[in-house]
């Protein structure tokens, strides 16, 4: 699997787990480190274990005893790692600004750009009255 099939759920799963890809983590704990709701989490849960990303195992535990199901515990592999990495690192440089791109210009300011258009626009709309009206 390579960057243009990430989600970005998967890319905060991803970091999630490459913060310690040692440690295996159900589906909740995800939730929260990834801030992904479930409706997001098992899909793409569910194509990074088709890629050989991650598996996963049932907790070994009595659910009668526990009073609880079996969580499910999604651990990263070594493949999945590594090529996570790799896509992770082609995204962001996908995604980066090219370098004649006017953030790159310190005397480009886009927030001052932004306050002439509202300033022209409250000017056009005083000019027809329609500020009084609340528009």
């Amino acid at each position: 699997m390579d960057q243009k099939h990430l989600t970005p759920a998967m890319v905060r799963i991803i970091q999630a787990y490459l913060e310690d890809p040692t440690t295996p983590m159900f589906a909740t704990e995800l939730m929260t480190r990834a801030r992904v709701g479930s409706g997001s989490l098992y899909p793409a849960l569910a194509r990074m274990e088709a890629a050989g990303w991650i598996v996963q195992e049932k907790e070994d535990i009595d659910p009668s005893e526990e009073g609880r199901p079996a969580r499910r515990y999604f651990s990263m592999t070594g493949k999945g790692a590594a090529e996570a990495h790799v896509a992770l690192v082609e995204l962001s440089e996908s995604v980066r600004p090219p370098a004649n791109s006017p953030g790159w210009n310190p005397e480009w300011h886009p927030a001052s750009r932004i306050g002439t258009v509202f300033q022209r626009l409250a000017s056009g709309f005083r000019a027809q009255g329609l500020a009084a009206k609340g528009i």
